[in-house]
C-alpha cells in the first residue's frame, strides 16, 4: 500500500547474467528516469541565476528546445559580502551525445575536449543561454532550458573555472512576476475613490431622467384621457357641438336646394316661381 522497490529488465536491453551476492543496484526516483539511456561520458557544468529558483531540485530536466539533454545535480545558494549580491548557483551534468552532434573523421590523435570546447564557444556565441521555465503550472516544478537569444549580451566561457560556467539569461518566472507586480501596481494606482464619486453622480442623474420620464409618461397618459372623454359619444362636449351643428347642415341643405333649382329655371328671378301667382 506504501509502495516498495520494483525490479523490470529493459525489452530493449542487453541480456545479462544473472547478478552476483551484494550486488549494489542504482535506485531511481521512477520508472522513467530508471528506463533512460544512461549519459555517455556526462559533462558538469554550472550556472548562475539572479532569480528565484522556485521548484528547481536535483533530477530536475536540463532541456535544450524540448529535448532532455542533462539534469541539475545540486542547488544551493550563496552571498557575496563584498557585492551583496544574492545568486543561486546551479550545477548540472550534460550528456553531449543527447546534443544530436556527431564528429567524423578524426584525425588520429585529436582531443574530443578541445572539440567539445569549440561546439559549445560556437553555441554561446550565437545566443545560447540557460534559462529557467515553469515545468507544471498546477506543481509549480521548474526546468531548465537551453535555447537561442539573438539579443543576449555577448558572453564567453572561461574554460579555467571548475566547474565551468555557461551564460544564463532571465527565465520565465522572473518575467511572470515582474508582469503580475506591474499589474498590481497599475491596480493599486486606480483612482477607485474618484471612479466611484463619478458614478455615483451618474447614477443620481440617472434616476432624475427617469423620474422625470415618468413624470412626461404621466401627462401623457392625462392628455390621452381627456381626448378619449371628448370624442366620446356620450360626452357632454359630444353632444353640445352636435346640437349646434345641426342648423348649420340644414341651412346648407336649403341653398343647396335653391342653388339646383335657378340652374334648372333661371327665369324664374323675374316671373317668379312656376305655377304661382303672378
Amino acid at each position: 500500500m506504501v509502495g516498495g522497490i520494483a525490479f523490470e529488465t529493459p525489452a530493449n536491453g542487453p541480456v545479462l547474467l544473472a547478478a552476483d551476492q551484494d550486488t549494489v543496484f542504482t535506485l531511481f526516483d521512477d520508472r522513467d528516469l530508471a528506463f533512460a539511456p544512461a549519459a555517455h561520458n556526462p559533462q558538469t557544468y554550472q550556472l548562475i541565476f539572479n532569480e528565484a529558483v522556485a521548484g528547481l531540485s536535483p533530477g530536475t530536466p536540463v532541456e535544450f528546445r524540448g529535448i532532455q539533454i542533462g539534469q541539475v545535480t545540486d542547488v544551493h545558494a550563496q552571498f557575496d559580502v563584498q557585492t551583496l549580491q544574492y545568486s543561486v548557483p546551479v550545477t548540472i551534468q550534460l550528456d553531449p551525445q543527447r546534443l544530436g552532434v556527431q564528429v567524423e573523421d578524426l584525425k588520429q590523435g585529436t582531443n574530443l575536449a578541445s572539440v567539445r570546447h569549440m561546439l559549445i564557444d560556437s553555441l554561446v556565441a550565437h545566443g545560447v543561454r540557460a534559462q529557467l521555465k515553469t515545468g507544471n503550472l498546477l506543481t509549480g516544478a521548474a526546468l531548465v532550458s537551453f535555447d537561442f537569444f539573438p539579443g543576449a549580451p555577448p558572453a564567453k566561457v572561461d574554460w579555467l573555472q571548475q566547474p565551468v560556467q555557461l551564460p544564463t539569461t532571465p527565465g520565465q518566472l522572473q518575467a511572470s512576476e515582474a508582469r503580475l507586480e506591474g499589474v498590481i501596481d497599475k491596480f493599486n494606482n486606480l483612482p477607485l475613490g474618484e471612479i466611484g464619486n463619478n458614478l455615483d453622480k451618474v447614477l443620481s442623474s440617472l434616476d432624475l431622467t427617469l423620474v422625470s420620464a415618468r413624470g412626461t409618461l404621466a401627462s401623457t397618459e392625462t392628455t390621452m384621457d381627456n381626448a378619449n372623454n371628448f370624442v366620446s359619444p356620450n360626452s357632454a362636449q359630444a353632444q353640445e357641438l352636435d346640437s349646434t351643428l345641426r342648423p348649420v347642415s340644414r341651412a346648407a341643405r336649403s341653398i343647396r336646394v335653391l342653388a339646383d333649382y335657378l340652374e334648372q329655371h333661371p327665369d324664374s328671378l323675374l316671373r317668379g316661381k312656376s305655377g304661382g301667382p303672378k
